[in-house]
């Protein structure tokens, strides 16, 4: 089965075709919720699509605008499974102080994670150095979505136990490439980040696009994708079986 470890299918840009998109193809489907709303949003579609799973989270660019929306965020996640999507932009946001915000509202999610025994899905941008000194303080299990670094810097996150998730963006992505060919297929998963990060420039990406990240792993790897594509299936389940099978 394939799995879509990062996707956002609750946004308007699925409004036309959403049913048709989720059950294209034999796979699953992480929802990532990135405000108050879309957590919401998310937590209806796994109700009605048994294939999807719901990550409840707080988008770290949202902390300029959408502050007051953290402490309601929060208590969502008790109805997710994942929580996702947080972490830190430094890309998008400049601001010292706002810096300082996003280490903070990620921390408490961090906390909640390591209670809960919640696996999360990790959006880095700039901001690796300051997530790999604070994720050093919690015991959870931890996938950095989208992974844009090098193989160093993916090394470290393998080394302090998180995964590597790769979008379809990797076929026009040399950096990514190198990443995945060189990492062990262990550490890896597939995602979307749909309907961003496609294949094509200003495509609208779609869950059953994952094909394509498990095609271009094959290649540079040498290693058949069904086996690439039954491993990553594997190494998602281990990262969350526990909270999948809780209620």
């Amino acid at each position: 089965m394939l799995v879509d470890s990062h996707a956002h299918i609750d946004v308007k840009e699925f409004d036309m075709d959403r049913e048709f998109v989720i059950n294209e193809c034999q796979i699953l489907i992480v929802n990532a919720g990135v405000d108050f709303q879309s957590n919401l949003h998310t937590l209806e579609l796994a109700k009605k699509y048994k294939n999807i799973i719901p990550a409840i989270g707080f988008h770290p660019e949202f902390v300029k605008d959408k502050v007051n929306e953290i402490d309601k965020c929060l208590e969502l996640t008790r109805y997710g499974k994942i929580i996702s999507e947080v972490g830190l932009d430094y890309f998008w946001i400049k601001d010292e102080d706002l810096r300082k915000k996003q280490i903070e509202v990620l921390e408490k999610f961090l906390q909640i994670a390591e209670k809960e025994n919640k696996p999360v899905i990790i959006h880095i941008r700039g901001g690796m150095k300051d997530f790999l000194e604070i994720i050093n303080s919690y015991r959870i299990r931890f996938v950095i979505h989208s992974f844009e670094g090098s193989v160093k810097i993916a090394n470290k996150v393998i080394e302090y136990g998180g995964l590597i998730s790769i979008p379809p963006i990797i076929v026009r992505d040399k950096v990514r490439q190198k990443v995945a060919k060189e990492i062990p297929l262990d550490f890896i998963l597939t995602e979307t980040d749909s309907p961003f990060m496609g294949p094509e420039k200003m495509s609208r990406n779609k869950p059953c696009t994952v094909k394509i990240v498990v095609k271009q792993i094959s290649l540079l790897k040498r290693i058949e994708e069904i086996e690439i594509e039954e491993k990553i299936y594997k190494n998602f389940v281990s990262l969350f079986t526990s909270s999948l099978t809780t209620s």
